[in-house]
């Protein structure tokens, strides 16, 4: 089988994308052909083939993946010069943003788990742990009970950075419309949007949020950019269920031919591969036989792509232009 085997769902053809599939799991490329029809499903396909999960090392497979982002023409030299960073980093260290959110004297320290807004410093908690003293000025502690909109707020911003792992999220498949379309990525980076709605709250204000953040990005950032990459599949966050437990009923049928049983996954002894080659196989079904539209992936927390793997294009009205 030969190596670095690349799926690049922007591009390649049904025919393309089962001649790799047959290459990286072994099988007849008119086998595959025949189980990729309408109505089929994860599980119908991979017990017709009898594929086992486990027996492919996803480490062997790249996806290509496409991140849209607002930039200017002096601070795009960022990421020929750090990269495509994750969250946390983009956060952290001395970035566009992090110099932005400064400027508008904020500051986000992930690793503290403080968000600091016009010298107020306030913990990031979620909903689990929300008993610090009241930031809003309340002399009883904080309680989700109290119905407070800041709190509220906070609890998202705390989702998005630990229960979500601030993790570098990109496009696997979609068009260039849609990927536009999608959330502000094309107007300013979704961040500033929460950020945006939770200092309104802080602030006590009433009626609708101004987006302060996002417009004043907007006006400094004017160009939209899609930085394409290759990601190893082994690479991607690919099984990242709400409850892991209630997940198994979903995942049995998968298992099969993977000799995995409830007392594997129970104990989270289910390779990794066997999680990456479901997703590669379930984005295949997706895009090859319902004609899927936007589909998504991220990094696992903690990674970033490095400078010398992207491709970067400046998006010209419906049209993307190589630098």
């Amino acid at each position: 089988m030969d190596n670095n085997i690349v799926f690049n769902f922007f591009s390649d053809s049904k025919a393309i994308a089962i001649s790799k599939l047959s290459n990286y799991l072994q099988r007849p490329e008119d086998a595959i052909q025949g189980a990729l029809e309408y109505g089929c499903s994860l599980a119908s396909f991979i017990n017709e083939l009898r594929v086992d999960l486990s027996a492919c090392d996803s480490s062997d497979v790249y996806i290509v993946g496409r991140h849209v982002t607002t930039s200017s023409e002096e601070e795009i030299v960022s990421f020929h010069k750090s990269g495509l960073l994750n969250l946390r980093s983009s956060l952290q260290e001395e970035t566009p943003l992090s110099v932005f959110l400064k400027r508008h004297k904020i500051q986000i320290d992930v690793d503290r788990k403080l968000f600091s807004y016009n010298r107020r410093t306030i913990p990031i908690e979620g909903k689990k742990n929300s008993d610090h003293k009241c930031f809003m000025g309340r002399e009883t502690a904080c309680t989700w009970s109290l119905g407070c909109e800041a709190l509220e707020k906070l609890g998202i911003l705390h989702t998005k950075l630990y229960e979500l792992g601030a993790t570098l999220e990109f496009f696997v498949a979609g068009t260039l419309e849609e990927m536009l379309e999608y959330s502000t990525v094309s107007r300013c980076p979704e961040i500033l949007d929460t950020i945006d709605q939770l200092i309104e709250k802080l602030n006590k204000s009433y009626g609708s949020c101004t987006y302060p953040l996002c417009f004043d990005w907007i006006s400094q950032h004017p160009n939209c950019y899609v930085i394409e990459f290759k990601c190893m599949l082994s690479d991607m966050e690919t099984f990242d269920p709400i409850n892991y437990l209630d997940a198994y009923d979903d995942l049995k049928d998968c298992f099969v031919w993977s000799n995995i049983s409830y007392n594997d996954y129970y104990n989270c002894r289910v390779p990794q591969r066997v999680f990456d080659n479901r997703y590669l196989i379930s984005r295949i079904i997706d895009v090859y036989v319902y004609g899927g539209r936007e589909q998504y992936g991220s990094l696992q927390p903690g990674l970033s792509i490095s400078s010398d793997a992207l491709k970067m294009y400046l998006v010209d009205e419906d049209e993307l232009i190589s630098l």
